[in-house]
């Protein structure tokens, strides 16, 4: 018997024993075998006064994100994204329209249109996204932690993060939606003094960095075919 069944059995040992006072919660079991504990996830804060407008004004450079399952990290490359405010909602609801792109190391690139809503008017800056042939209940969290127009950049996660990685920080997950870490700039140029603000910026949130990879922006051509 390894260690972990060990520890697993020692942690159902204890609970069964225990008084019902002391039994061990919901959130406590599945953060002993999944690693799932928001109660241990540091509350993520959205950007204030958030104006959806500026933000959608120029086309977005990702140079670092979190592989998730419709990027791996074989696309990292000439990744961007790009959103304009629709004059009238869709009729399902959705009020932005997306255009997402990126690359592989041989050039092969792909778009992709998606469509976004504001779920609460009040968190403007808590968006969230999916196809646009979905019902916007069905759309995945699309959080802007921090956003400077004028220094150029925005940092994007996909909601609160939920499980426990390295150095007690939190990641989200690498399915659809409640996943993905972004670094976003108004440059495609590298700006690595830039970046590292940025990553300070989501450290200093709980989220842990070893998830972020780098994407490369050079050498980029246009292409498409999601």
């Amino acid at each position: 018997m390894n260690s972990s069944s060990i520890a697993l059995w020692a942690f159902i040992g204890s609970a069964a024993i225990a008084p019902a006072a002391a039994l061990p919660s919901y959130d406590d079991v599945t953060c002993f075998l999944f690693k799932i504990c928001p109660q241990l996830c540091q509350k993520v804060t959205t950007v204030e006064n958030f104006d959806v407008e500026a933000y959608a004004s120029a086309k977005w450079y990702i140079h670092q994100q979190a592989a998730v399952g419709y990027l791996p990290t074989s696309r990292n490359f000439c990744t961007t994204a790009e959103y304009t405010v629709r004059d009238r909602p869709t009729l399902l609801g959705y009020t932005i329209d997306v255009l997402n792109s990126d690359q592989n190391a041989n050039g092969d690139a792909r778009a992709g249109n998606l469509c976004a809503y504001i779920p609460d008017p009040s968190i403007p800056s808590k968006l969230a996204v999916a196809p646009c042939f979905l019902p916007c209940f069905a759309a995945g969290p699309y959080w802007v932690v921090d956003y400077d127009e004028g220094e150029g950049y925005a940092l994007i996660s996909g909601g609160q993060p939920v499980y426990v990685g390295e150095n007690g920080k939190c990641k989200g997950g690498t399915g659809v939606n409640n996943s993905g870490l972004w670094i976003f700039s108004r440059s495609q140029t590298r700006n690595q003094t830039l970046i590292d603000n940025v990553r300070q910026i989501a450290l200093d949130a709980g989220f842990d960095l070893s998830v972020l990879n780098d994407v490369d922006q050079s050498s980029c051509s246009s292409g498409s075919g999601w």
